[in-house]
């Protein structure tokens, strides 16, 4: 009996022993299989860390290129309505397109009186001088535009008299005068020495004199060669 139990215990020690084999062994072949997943594992999360710190340091590139480049086109947009300022001013003061807008009316007449006796006749018509003082103190009232008989007054404008008849640039005119000025203020204009004058000179010598507020004005682009090769805007 006690032959038949040792052979037991025997028995069993032994399948003790080779089940702790078996599970070494099992142990060490799925490491072994892990093994390679594992490095595989290490390697793709390895490679990933790469592609995101390539990718991050693109993105800040990109960033920086976007940053400068919106600098770049809004210096240029400043530049370029710098520009279109510069360009509008010139065009203005050239007269070189049409302009449309409220202002004054300024019309010129000969007087109707007969001078008498010893008075000077000229003191009875307009001349070119008035006219020239007017424009002038027209533009001093904030005008934009100027245009006498519907020739637009520019940089270049000449207003003459050849014997009796005024001129504007070589054409001559009838009167009476017309002075639009688009955006002269009607009281600034009234309180120049030429008004005043004027309302003198229509007592004295029965001249027309006329300052009507204009609610829509269109005055004509000069239409006059300009055969000047280089000019600048006064306080430029």
């Amino acid at each position: 009996m006690r032959l038949r139990s040792s052979v037991i215990l025997a028995v069993v020690c032994a399948l003790a022993s080779f089940g702790f084999v078996l599970a070494a062994h099992a142990s060490r072949a799925a490491g072994q299989a892990e093994a390679p997943r594992k490095a595989e594992l290490i390697q793709l999360v390895q490679s990933s860390q790469s592609n995101v710190n390539t990718l991050d340091a693109a993105v800040r590139r990109l960033r920086s290129e976007l940053a400068a480049a919106e600098l770049g086109q809004a210096r240029t947009e400043r530049l370029s309505a710098d520009d279109a300022r510069r360009l509008a001013q010139l065009v203005d003061a050239a007269a070189a397109s049409p302009v449309a807008g409220p202002g004054l009316t300024v019309t010129l007449s000969d007087s109707n009186n007969v001078p008498t006796g010893t008075a000077d006749s000229s003191a009875y018509r307009i001349h070119d001088q008035d006219i020239q003082l007017v424009v002038n103190s027209l533009f001093a009232a904030g005008a934009d535009a100027v245009a006498v008989n519907g020739q637009r007054i520019g940089a270049t404008t000449s207003i003459r008299s050849a014997g009796d008849t005024v001129v504007v640039d070589l054409r001559p005119l009838v009167p009476p005068y017309r002075v639009d000025a688009i955006g002269a203020d009607r009281d600034v204009f009234l309180r120049s020495d030429i008004s005043r004058r004027f309302a003198r000179w229509t007592t004295e010598f029965g001249l027309g004199f006329d300052v009507t507020s204009q609610s829509h004005l269109n005055l004509a682009a000069f239409s006059e060669p300009v055969t000047l090769s280089a000019a600048s805007p006064a306080g430029g």
